[in-house]
């Protein structure tokens, strides 16, 4: 479409340690997410467009990325997909800022947050807090992959883990979930044996198959019955759960503990 020149933007780089991508084709909207950030205290770099916007997020690394999904030069959905494709830019948090409502869409390829037009500014910073560190902290953000057969319990575990600070990827199945693990690198995946018609056999042979994600720690939220037949080398973790039990705090506390004590297996670069 015209914009197919990939070297057009040498801007310098403002500090990434606390600088926001703004990815918009509308010059009012770009305004206004501007002035919401800089008020802030943010430094905004923006881009117009996906090739530009993809070029500065691997030349500048940003602290974080707002993505609006409707772009003049490319579909923002692969402008996500290839930011978390790339060893470089796939750790950076992206909010996206759309009219489109496609949420689980969103998560599923990797979205940090989904924030849908007109977006309040106090939306707008709550949606970045929750995995963005300021100066120069260590990002807060561990990569929390969730996987379930039922899109309506998938959405449910992810509501749960999303309480947290933690940047939550969901996977419809064992096989979606393999493919998107090798591409994204989470720190953990976790599903849920509870309500059954989850197959975690199966998810752990599907990650096990690739050495990109046999590492990987699994956390399992179970009643009895499966860890008897869990090994060592499966690197599953299962989560106990009573009858009348809160799962909430029982997953969230077990998630704390995990990160605490294991060094992250996606993470690496």
């Amino acid at each position: 479409m015209g914009t197919g020149n990939h070297a057009t933007d040498r801007r310098p780089c403002p500090d990434p340690a606390n600088t926001i991508l703004v990815v918009e084709d509308n010059p009012q909207a770009a305004k206004l997410l501007s002035l919401s950030l800089t008020r802030a205290g943010y430094e905004v770099l923006l881009a117009a467009n996906g090739i530009t916007a993809l070029e500065l997020a691997g030349r500048c690394r940003p602290k974080a990325i707002t993505l609006d999904i409707l772009l003049p030069d490319r579909d923002g959905w692969e402008v996500l997909a290839e930011l978390k494709a790339s060893p470089r830019t796939r750790d950076i948090p992206v909010v996206i800022v759309s009219v489109l409502d496609q949420q689980t869409l969103g998560f599923r390829l990797g979205a940090s947050g989904y924030l849908v037009k007109p977006v309040e500014r106090k939306a707008l910073l709550h949606a970045l807090k929750r995995c963005v560190s300021r100066g120069n902290e260590e990002r807060a953000c561990h990569r929390v992959m969730v996987v379930h057969t039922d899109p309506e319990e998938l959405h449910l575990l992810a509501m749960i883990v999303a309480q947290e600070n933690y940047e939550v990827i969901q996977a419809l199945g064992p096989e979606e979930a393999a493919l998107l693990a090798a591409r994204v690198h989470p720190d953990l995946v976790v599903t849920d044996l509870l309500a059954g018609g989850m197959d975690y056999f199966a998810l752990l042979e599907w990650l096990r198959a690739s050495p990109e994600t046999t590492r990987i720690p699994v956390l399992a939220l179970s009643r009895l019955g499966a860890q008897k037949h869990a090994r060592a080398e499966d690197h599953i973790e299962f989560v106990l759960v009573q009858e009348d039990e809160m799962v909430e705090e029982r997953l969230l506390a077990a998630i704390s503990l995990l990160f605490k004590q294991k060094k992250p297996a996606g993470g690496e670069s």
